[in-house]
């Protein structure tokens, strides 16, 4: 593997967007009757032609389709739900219908990646504002104070107030630790963490794992639509399929419902009831079983539950940025009304002398 394969590979794995537009454009080529192999020798030539950086990769694709199938050539080189997908739609000979599936999936999800980025990014910014507040409050307001009037005589509040700042200064080591030591729990915490107290804490809103919950949910649900849609083989065995694929906590959920499924066969809908979808959704899945065959229903829930899914995204986008708003409004009242009563302090003792 040369540098500019690897280089190729990886922008096409960080980036939806490439990989969006590759899916629908290879389904549309393949639609109008293109060989899945020629068309990659002609994107291949195009991007040696026109220096954008794909060619190599194109033509690793093509030297392993020389002892595989496109599918399979796929493997390794794009994120492994999608390599599965592919394979299967491939050997039930609809592998452009599963593109424009994938195609669809990828637009999407990175709505409703971006809406909860947005939705991260205002309490992160709130936070990092106080945090900025109390350290300016601490190296120039705090010892200007102490020349005016010693701490002991300060009102409880501004006490508080130095307290907080000061510790936080004089711990900054520690804090940055203790911050980044949290953040990389809470990252490892959600694809590995697992099991019943984590299901009951997914149902708590505003939860990072509840928004995790509700984004893999998703991403789960069209990912069996496309399977049970593009192969010959019943829910268990894209379930199976899904599981060789899928994090610890999702192999979770998976295994519990292929465990129904044994018990109760005729019950799918019931068999996915493990907590990896909402409530509502749930509901709607059952609703739509009994009316309908389950594969049909799960087709149509997976795109229009997206939709749903970006719409409650923006939803709470919009009331987490109220809240940080909030919560730095009510830090600046705190520090200001600090200020009045350390000022009427000061102006009290100056009069009792």
């Amino acid at each position: 593997m040369n540098l500019w394969f690897k280089i190729a590979r990886l922008r096409f794995n960080t980036f939806a967007s490439s990989r969006r537009e590759f899916y629908e454009d290879f389904a549309i080529s393949l639609r109008d009757g293109a060989p899945a192999i020629e068309q990659l020798k002609a994107m291949a030539m195009r991007a040696r032609r026109r220096r954008t950086g794909w060619a190599a990769l194109y033509e690793h694709w093509i030297y392993k389709m020389g002892r595989m199938s496109f599918g399979h050539a796929l493997q390794y080189t794009v994120p492994p739900y999608e390599a599965m997908v592919l394979t299967a739609a491939e050997e039930g000979g609809r592998l452009e219908e599963a593109m424009d599936y994938l195609g669809r999936s990828i637009r999407l999800l990175g709505k409703a990646k971006s809406v909860y980025f947005i939705a991260l990014l205002s309490p992160t910014l709130s936070f990092l504002v106080i945090v900025g507040f109390l350290i300016a409050y601490a190296l120039h307001s705090v010892p200007e104070y102490l020349q005016i009037l010693p701490l002991e005589r300060w009102p409880f509040l501004s006490k508080a107030m130095y307290y907080i700042s000061t510790g936080l200064v004089s711990n900054g080591v520690l804090t940055s630790f203790l911050a980044i030591l949290g953040f990389a729990l809470l990252t490892w915490s959600k694809p590995n963490w697992y099991g019943r107290t984590r299901r009951f804490i997914e149902k708590i809103p505003f939860f990072p794992w509840a928004s995790y919950r509700n984004y893999e949910g998703n991403n789960f649900l069209v990912s069996l639509s496309i399977l049970l849609q593009s192969n010959n083989h019943g829910l268990k065995d894209a379930l199976e399929m899904m599981r060789r694929f899928a994090s610890p906590w999702l192999a979770w959920h998976i295994t519990v419902m292929l465990h129904r499924l044994n018990l109760a066969p005729n019950k799918p809908a019931l068999a996915m009831d493990t907590g990896i979808f909402s409530r509502k959704l749930m509901d709607r899945i059952e609703d739509y079983s009994d009316r309908t065959e389950f594969n049909s229903a799960i087709y149509k829930l997976a795109f229009d539950s997206g939709e749903k899914l970006v719409e409650q995204a923006q939803a709470r986008a919009v009331i987490s940025g109220l809240i940080a708003m909030l919560i730095v409004a009510a830090m600046i009242l705190i520090i200001t009304i600090s200020n009045i009563q350390f000022a009427q302090q000061v102006t009290s003792v100056m009069k009792s002398m």
